[in-house]
């Protein structure tokens, strides 16, 4: 939500508006633009930006609706709802040299389940369906290292499969860190005939639905939830549906891929976020209060520890941490405790394990 604000001159309140909806307008892409660039970068190239992004917000602007309009004094004000199309934003992001990739920027694992009209049956497991290959033909075209899928479906069982596509965050998270993938992108794709032949024609009208999440291999954590439809129009069945299934997939893999920049960039630059400590080989409670108090008192960047558990000389923390994971595992292995020291085992941008080994 955005507000515009505009003057009213000589009593022209109809212009004044217009005005007003446009500031709105392009406060909101000017939003959208700061999700996907640094700070720094919106400072020093603002120029640019403005002259070559921001003068033209109704090339970015899908839709909008007005929440509220009035005239104060000499003034127009407006509030809007605007859904901003961030695919077209991020490749003229990325002509202009603005789009850095990301340092840490996920690897992804891909796992789809399908069903297209006049195929009996689903997909088979070991095949690559329409909306596997959309979603990693996508991934990789955006500078995504994308998990070979053949490795993935020779390796993982049946059963661990329909667990991940009926929904098991959990399994998908464990998948995920078997095959070094910080994101499993997993869901279903189906299409179906909307109501037989067009006319006397031999056309069909095929109707697909497209469904995943983006789930974190670290804690299992769902980032982003897409559901795209499309529509094809074809003479055979089965290629009209697997038409529509790629539309509809090419929709929803942008969305999402605008939806984990948003999310990587938002931990990458300053600002805190959740970060999971695992630690084991712990022998005395000791030692876990002095890691606490040493990354509450002395670590920068540590704005909280919560301890989650301990049982078996094993203990999870969670920190609210205003940088790079891999710097909580720098500075514990550089750390003197007494008595033991900490090893890193596992650095991952949202997870830290660490093993206490005790100093004789």
């Amino acid at each position: 939500m955005t507000e515009g604000v505009a003057a009213i001159i000589n009593n022209a309140v109809a212009p004044a508006r217009d005005k007003a909806i446009d500031d709105a307008l392009r406060k909101a892409v000017e939003q959208a633009v700061g999700t996907l660039v640094t700070s720094d970068t919106l400072t020093e190239k603002y120029k640019v930006i403005t002259d070559k992004i921001l003068a033209q917000t109704t090339g970015y602007v899908q839709r909008y609706s007005v929440l509220s309009e009035k005239a104060e004094g000499d003034l127009y004000r407006v509030r809007i709802q605007a859904e901003v199309g961030r695919a077209n934003l991020m490749n003229d992001l990325r002509a202009l040299g603005l789009l850095h990739a990301l340092a840490e920027k996920p690897k992804v694992m891909v796992i789809m389940e399908e069903k297209v009209a006049g195929v009996f049956g689903t997909t088979a497991w070991e095949d690559v369906g329409q909306a596997e290959s959309t979603i990693m033909e996508r991934l990789i075209a955006a500078g995504f290292t994308v998990v070979d899928p053949q490795t993935v479906k020779s390796n993982i069982t049946r059963d661990q499969a329909l667990r991940i596509l009926e929904g098991d965050s959990q399994a998908a998270a464990a998948a995920g860190l078997q095959y070094g993938a910080q994101v499993v992108i997993t869901g279903k794709a189906f299409s179906k005939n909307a109501g037989g032949r067009i006319l006397d024609t031999q056309l069909q009208s095929l109707q697909a639905t497209v469904q995943a999440r983006v789930i974190r291999s670290d804690d299992a954590r769902v980032i982003s939830s897409r559901s795209e439809q499309g529509r094809r129009v074809h003479i055979d069945e089965v290629q009209g549906g697997a038409l529509a299934i790629r539309d509809a997939t090419g929709r929803m893999t942008d969305a999402m891929i605008a939806d984990i920049l948003a999310q990587w960039r938002s931990e990458a630059y300053g600002r805190t976020k959740e970060i999971t400590l695992v630690i084991t080989g712990l022998v005395s409670y000791r030692h876990l209060t002095a890691i606490k108090q040493f990354l509450e008192k002395e670590m920068q960047g540590v704005r909280g520890v919560n301890q989650r558990s301990f049982l078996g000389g094993a203990a999870e923390l969670m920190l609210d941490y205003g940088g790079k994971s891999s710097n909580i595992a720098d500075e514990l292995a550089n750390r003197k405790f007494t008595g033991f020291r900490m090893e890193p085992t596992n650095v991952t941008p949202s997870r830290v394990d660490v093993k206490a080994v005790v100093e004789k």
